[in-house]
């Protein structure tokens, strides 16, 4: 028998783990209503469904819902976007909802004859031991059996099958009765209903647009652009939560930016100054302002889906959303009066140019910024953040707390704004003190010396910091000449 070859040169090779993703910041979340059509199949369990097709959303919604018309102006759009959540406004209480995860075959079902159940719903116990599925023949038919079975001990309640599997509802409706449990037992197993299956959503009272937004915060739903249902434009007063000031101010701190629509013909008038768009100027919120006159399009779900589109890892890859095309959306007829007061109030729209052009104008925001600028900076941020991460997460051996190790986050800070650079969102200018930057931006680091013994024990290096001149981009040009002759 001969000596091993690892006797003499024994090799061990390790996998660095693979680094995480940037954001996706190219998801439009509509936030509808739960009473905005009886063919709605989005539950509090569920809370939002995303979509990356037209015809996707169409095989869950009606083309009459403002759900399927916001997403029509979103995918008319060129190139064509993918990302579409539809998130969850919950305007009437709802009962207590277990959503079923992957369930057995039709033929492992019915083979139960005596089964086990054993569920909670509004506080009554449901507990059967000789359930019997084998006269059965269809998912449908097995969910109206247990029905049946349910109903009988817990009055209301209802058990169905749909595209997404078996679902099961109390009757009681608020946060006060209404509750459910996962079940338990073979049934419950089949079905798809046990803990590690399904999703639970006890009864809800009736919510604010803001409660359900901060509802999708919690549930972790990711989207960056936000659009209303026509209900929630232009509402001026309301309960707390419920004016289109309150939803702006909470995409303002989420860190979306909210895409707002204003049928208002106010806001072209110079003298009002409690119109939406004024309001949203005094607050300076980074909210775009589209208005239109026509109160059943949603422009504002077409302007995103243009900036959607921006590819920011590759190179001269950002846009301004000045006199870009949105197809589907009328053209407002402004006189040139009208069109100077929506852009002193820092509104946008769709507007006839000259004799032959119809393109949006101008994309700034309520701040006074403008929208790609804010898109940009957003993605800047997840860039930086994902980049430090991935530099701690995948090194092999630790960053050490030194002069070098600062060096190295040092470098890996300089290669994420570089991609801002090379994909225009910065470029070579002047800071606002005159200081001009030729690679766009300036980093700055404090020294090990100078960090604290506090920092260095806690691990945490606050050290660094840069500054950046945006690229910006032309709206308007003013020519003067002079002719002799």
């Amino acid at each position: 028998m001969s000596v091993e070859l690892t006797e003499f040169a024994n090799v061990s090779i390790s996998v660095s783990p693979t680094g995480v993703s940037g954001g996706n910041f190219g998801i439009l979340g509509f936030l509808t209503k739960s009473s905005d059509t009886a063919t709605n199949p989005i539950t509090a369990a569920e809370r939002a469904r995303a979509y990356t097709s037209l015809a996707s959303v169409g095989g869950d919604w009606p083309t009459t819902s403002e759900v399927y018309k916001a997403a029509t102006s979103f995918y008319a759009q060129t190139p064509t976007p993918t990302d579409f959540v539809v998130l969850m406004n919950f305007d009437t209480a709802q009962k207590a909802q277990l959503i079923g995860g992957s369930h057995s075959s039709i033929e492992d079902i019915i083979a139960i004859t005596s089964g086990t159940l054993d569920i909670t719903i509004d506080g009554t116990n449901f507990n059967d031991v000789a359930v019997d599925l084998s006269s059965e023949t269809t998912h449908a038919e097995v969910a109206a059996a247990l029905t049946v079975l349910v109903d009988a001990v817990v009055t209301g309640a209802v058990v169905s099958y749909g595209a997404y599997g078996y679902e099961v509802a109390g009757f009681a409706t608020g946060s006060g009765s209404a509750s459910i449990t996962f079940g338990t037992g073979d049934v419950a197993e089949a079905i798809g209903i046990a803990q590690h299956q399904g999703k639970v959503s006890n009864g809800i009272d009736a919510e604010t647009p803001v409660d359900s937004l901060a509802a999708t915060a919690t549930a972790g739903i990711d989207f960056v652009g936000l659009v209303t249902h026509k209900d929630f434009r232009d509402v001026l007063s309301g309960a707390t939560g419920e004016t289109t000031l309150e939803v702006a101010t909470w995409a303002e701190a989420a860190k979306k930016i909210f895409f707002n629509t204003t049928n208002s013909l106010s806001v072209l008038n110079s003298a009002i100054t409690t119109d939406i768009a004024s309001v949203l100027k005094s607050a300076s919120l980074s909210t775009l302002t589209t208005f239109s006159k026509n109160t059943s399009l949603y422009p504002s779900a077409s302007v995103f889906g243009r900036a959607a589109s921006v590819e920011f890892d590759s190179i001269n890859s950002t846009i301004t959303l000045n006199l870009k095309q949105m197809p589907g959306i009328t053209s407002e007829d402004l006189t040139p009066a009208e069109f100077g007061v929506l852009r002193s109030k820092y509104a946008s729209a769709v507007v006839q140019i000259g004799s032959s052009v119809n393109a949006y104008t101008d994309s700034r925001l309520a701040s006074g910024s403008w929208l790609d600028t804010k898109h940009g900076l957003l993605w800047l941020e997840n860039k930086v953040e994902t980049d430090m991460f991935n530099l701690l997460y995948q090194s092999t051996t630790k960053v050490p707390f030194t002069q070098t190790g600062i060096n190295i986050t040092y470098a890996q800070l300089d290669s994420s704004l570089q991609a801002a650079v090379r994909n225009g969102l910065a470029a070579s200018g002047f800071l606002p003190d005159g200081t001009y930057l030729p690679e766009g931006y300036i980093i700055s680091s404090v020294p090990l010396a100078a960090v604290s013994s506090g920092d260095k024990g806690n691990r945490t290096y606050s050290g660094l910091s840069f500054k950046m001149v945006g690229a910006g981009a032309l709206h308007e040009v003013t020519i003067s000449g002079e002719f002799s002759e």
